[in-house]
């Protein structure tokens, strides 16, 4: 069976979409985009799929941050992405420390099963881009494809762990991301940033390219 497009994108937010920090966003001058990532949300919502952000922030959890002074900066950040052509439909947070013991916080992935409830997808034909391990377990998890970005802090260490990690995965629950040439690593499942990401997504999908393969007739 073909999927010729997914049903939905997920993004992380820190480290995929902005550039992260030791001590958190916690203001919309300390919110940074990393280069390109403006211009893949315009190529990604070529795809008139939702766009969808899914993000662990436990600077709430921690006090740090007010759960209004995020949607402040969430309001901002999807300002700009229309200013800039690309859209994001929706942000998923989880306001969670991690001693909480929630079933949100990523590698979890509630968030993404409340998402799939929220826009009726199904989330074998979704895709999550992010730029950890633990955004890879919670796309593992939920049965979705995933590709990830070396623009975050684990950018210079997820070529080797993924190399020790791919022969126990079945990646994404029987998907099989094949990418086309333009990925940037051995290793299909990384790319360098957003933009290689959207451009392997929109491209595989503009040209019919097998990216999405799964088992289900």
């Amino acid at each position: 069976m073909r999927v010729p497009k997914p049903q939905a994108v997920f993004l992380d937010r820190d480290g995929t979409l902005n550039r992260e920090r030791a001590d958190y966003v916690k203001s919309w001058q300390e919110y940074e985009w990393l280069p390109g990532a403006l211009n893949a949300l315009a190529v990604l919502s070529t795809l008139e799929v939702p766009i969808l952000v899914v993000t662990n922030q436990s600077a709430i959890g921690r006090g740090i941050l007010h759960p209004e002074a995020l949607h402040a900066i969430h309001a901002q950040v999807r300002a700009e992405a229309q200013a800039a052509g690309g859209r994001l439909d929706d942000f998923l947070v989880c306001p969670h420390a991690p001693a909480d013991g929630c079933a949100c916080r990523k590698p979890k992935p509630g968030l993404l099963l409340e998402a799939a409830v929220r826009y009726n997808l199904d989330l074998r034909h979704c895709l999550f881009i992010g730029d950890s391990l633990t955004d890879m377990h919670a796309a593992e998890a939920a049965g979705c494809a995933w590709l990830l970005v070396r623009t975050g802090r684990q950018g210079p260490i997820l070529d080797g762990a993924l190399a020790a990690l791919l022969p126990a995965l079945a990646i994404g629950a029987g998907l099989e991301l094949r990418s086309p040439p333009v990925v940037e690593s051995k290793y299909a499942q990384v790319v360098g940033d957003l933009s290689a990401a959207a451009r392997v997504i929109v491209e595989a999908a503009v040209v019919d390219q097998l990216y999405f393969e799964t088992s289900v007739e």
